[in-house]
């Protein structure tokens, strides 16, 4: 399983780093909050993502290291906080947040307050690790 995630994040990295859409500036100022825009259980990441989301879904970041997350499903919001950290390489941001409490919606595969996101820059999206184990492939959109 863990085979198939790393294929699908080294995937997303080969497409992404493949375009020369000048259009699409490196995204590095993170700050800001996070639009849930694309889901997909498929775990082939070119087949195309749902119509209709499951749910509607959005990441804060604080200049401050804090963060807090937002989920609207079924019509109940649901929200959940912590603290991040950031590792940055010249092709990606990445990210650990540290939930404050548990929550439903933390998208990890381990089942801890832990979850992990990356920014590809040279696609100015954001990307949930989610989708390497069971969960579904999670792609946000910066807000401006």
């Amino acid at each position: 399983m863990k085979k198939i995630g790393l294929l699908i994040v080294l995937f997303i990295s080969l497409v992404s780093c493949s375009s020369d859409d000048n259009d699409n500036k490196p995204t590095e100022d993170y700050h800001g909050k996070w639009k849930l825009t694309s889901m997909s259980r498929n775990k082939n990441p070119a087949a195309n993502s749902i119509d209709v989301m499951e749910w509607e879904e959005n990441y804060v970041f604080s200049s401050n290291g804090k963060f807090s997350k937002t989920r609207i499903k079924d019509k109940k919001t649901s929200s959940a906080s912590g603290t991040y950290s950031v590792a940055k390489t010249s092709e990606q941001t990445q990210f650990k947040l540290i939930y404050s409490t548990q929550s439903d919606i933390i998208g990890t595969c381990s089942g801890d307050l832990i979850e992990n996101l990356y920014i590809i820059h040279a696609a100015g999206k954001m990307y949930s690790t989610w989708g390497t184990c069971d969960g579904p492939l999670l792609t946000y959109d910066k807000l401006k």
